[in-house]
């Protein structure tokens, strides 16, 4: 019979074997982005569970994490599994108690020093404007050449509060979505970096429900997703497409075609003697979300000068 770590080796080489079909990265050439929803992460995750967790996060270069609870002890000892060159920006407690984290490899990604949270402000005469239930959480970075701006969500569910719950995440989207327009249309100079990427969690059932036009539709520029995003399933059943990655086109960098979600649940907690769905409770009722970015080259950039 084999032993734990025996049993624990193999499924890290299982899971290496599904991690293969992300592409390699390739310093100041492409940018890895993953979005992970890692359900009630906190100092409870088992350490089985955090190597698993790490072994996936050190395929990209950078990860945004939704849903850390506010022990951040969990986050600290999926770090140290790491290699030192990770680093971590997280943001304060916001709705249900939650924090969002960005995990990144300094070597291919720097964090250029934006880092805020969406709020919306209101004045004396009317102080009670919309808020977040959990705030976006914000931080601007650089691949190489590309100055971009990572937006990561948790929307509201909703669910067990009928309309009201719906409307708050319908408007959650929306006002999300023009926020986020608003800023990457100012003028060069009154934005920090004005290339935005918007991932997270948003609760989308099915493609083409209100939801999804919330988020894909209103004015230009409108956000663009991989094809098929729409009806990747990123639940851990893979039967509903709660989480996405989009952005607003540019010339600065380029959609390579290749994106995915990592059904570790094929592989993971599988010996005998582990309930169904052992995976699930011990890692996350998500699956990591990635997608793959080509970044704005000197040739590229100088091209772009000589025919402007």
């Amino acid at each position: 019979m084999p032993t734990d770590q025996q049993i624990i080796a193999a499924e890290r080489q299982a899971l290496m074997g599904l991690l293969s079909a992300v592409p390699l990265r390739s310093v100041d050439e492409n940018v890895l982005i993953a979005s992970w929803n890692i359900a009630q992460f906190s100092n409870t995750k088992k350490q089985r569970a955090l190597q698993y967790i790490a072994d996936v996060c050190e395929r990209f270069d950078i990860v945004a994490i939704q849903e850390v609870k506010s022990n951040l002890q969990g986050l600290a000892r999926l770090q140290k599994l790491l290699p030192g060159n990770y680093q971590i920006l997280v943001s304060d407690p916001t709705g249900n108690n939650e924090r969002m984290a960005f995990l990144f490899d300094k070597r291919t990604v720097v964090s250029t020093g934006l880092v805020c949270e969406i709020a919306f402000s209101g004045t004396i005469a009317s102080p009670n404007v919309f808020q977040f239930q959990r705030s976006p959480y914000c931080a601007s970075f650089r691949a190489g050449r590309f100055d971009f701006t990572l937006v990561s969500v948790h929307i509201a569910e909703g669910s067990g509060h009928g309309a009201v719950g719906t409307a708050l995440r319908e408007r959650e989207i929306q006002e999300l979505v023009r926020f986020i327009k608003r800023e990457a249309g100012r003028a060069k100079g009154f934005v920090f970096d004005p290339d935005f990427f918007l991932v997270g969690d948003f609760n989308i059932q099915t493609d083409g429900d209100r939801f999804f036009r919330a988020l894909t539709g209103g004015e230009e520029p409108r956000f663009a997703m991989p094809p098929g995003m729409n009806r990747l399933g990123t639940n851990f059943d893979q039967t509903k497409t709660f989480d996405k990655i989009a952005w607003i086109p540019s010339d600065d960098f380029e959609f390579t075609g290749k994106f995915g979600a990592i059904p570790f649940g094929e592989v993971l907690y599988r010996e005998a003697g582990q309930p169904a769905g052992a995976a699930r409770r011990e890692v996350s009722d998500h699956l990591p979300l990635w997608a793959e970015f080509r970044v704005r080259e000197l040739e590229h950039a100088l091209d772009q000068i000589i025919n402007t």
